[in-house]
């Protein structure tokens, strides 16, 4: 039987074989022999492309680390791809999430994929029955690396955590963070007139606190510019050098302070990058002050 284009269920009839001298008579006699109808069977046709395998992680182009001792546990040089974590969180099944308190208890919640860290934390507020107020905050804390973060009201902790590496010593932390609505309170303590100078210079008419509360009301930020240390990959010696922070990336000068295109290097975008408080940056990376942070 010819396959039908596209493929396609087909039927065929079976008839009994003839019998000894001469075919089955069809008209007379005891009547029409039974027809047995055979089972349906399903063929593909020749024209079906056969579905293409999607790209695996480790197929994946590696990409290297700048700061390979803050990759992971193993002090991996290449950057871990998100697929070899635990994977998106699906779309309305629940999730178990573990966040401890500052006193090392820990409690175990029901989170969707839409549950945000405010939400979290109001939830943790009722449940043990703290002082509600606005500084409560959920710490995402790997300790293996001395590194910490405040998460932002809106992040789905169900995708933070699934960007963990499996068996890493990462965990949320319930606890107050009174610096974290400051950007808002204070914004022009925490940019200085030395860190926009270039923006002061190009709207002189304005003065330094309207010019800060103007980028922040539309929702941008000022050119920020100052001298940073910053190890490269495989060293231990720090180098101090004048970074620019624009909207296109993070920059830094490899002469003085020069802003020459040529002389600026670009070193990261923070637009799909988080910020991580380093805190034993002495101890285990040998850093020169006792501030120190990483973009990852």
């Amino acid at each position: 039987d010819d396959a039908m284009e596209g493929g396609a269920q087909q039927s065929s009839l079976w008839e009994p074989p003839e019998q000894e001298g001469g075919p089955a008579e069809r008209d007379g006699g005891e009547g029409p022999p039974e027809l047995r109808r055979s089972q349906p069977l399903l063929i593909h046709g020749s024209s079906r492309q056969p579905p293409q395998e999607e790209p695996r992680a480790s197929s994946l182009p590696s990409i290297p680390n700048p700061f390979p001792e803050l990759c992971s546990p193993s002090n991996s040089p290449i950057l871990s791809s998100p697929a070899l974590g635990q994977g998106p969180p699906r779309e309305g099944a629940s999730h178990v999430v573990k966040v401890f308190g500052e006193d090392g208890a820990c409690r175990s919640l029901e989170a969707s994929a839409g549950t945000t860290a405010r939400q979290l934390c109001e939830t943790l507020v009722r449940r043990t029955r703290a002082l509600h107020d606005h500084s409560w905050a959920l710490v995402e804390l790997h300790q293996h690396l001395a590194l910490e973060r405040c998460l932002e009201d809106h992040e789905s902790v169900l995708e933070v955590q699934s960007s963990w590496a499996p068996g890493a010593d990462s965990r949320f932390v319930f606890r107050k963070n009174f610096a974290k609505y400051e950007l808002f309170k204070s914004s022009t303590l925490l940019f200085p007139e030395v860190m926009v100078s270039s923006c002061l210079e190009a709207n002189k008419s304005m003065a330094h606190s309207e010019l800060i509360q103007n980028f922040l009301n539309s929702g941008s930020c000022p050119e920020v510019q100052g001298f940073l240390h910053l190890r490269e990959a495989g060293r231990k010696v720090w180098k101090r050098f004048h970074f620019s922070l624009r909207r296109s990336g993070l920059y830094y000068s490899t002469k003085g302070t020069s802003k020459d295109p040529r002389h600026l290097q670009y070193f990261a975008d923070l637009t799909e990058s988080n910020i991580y408080y380093v805190t034993q940056g002495k101890k285990l990376y040998g850093t020169p002050t006792e501030f120190g942070f990483c973009i990852k």
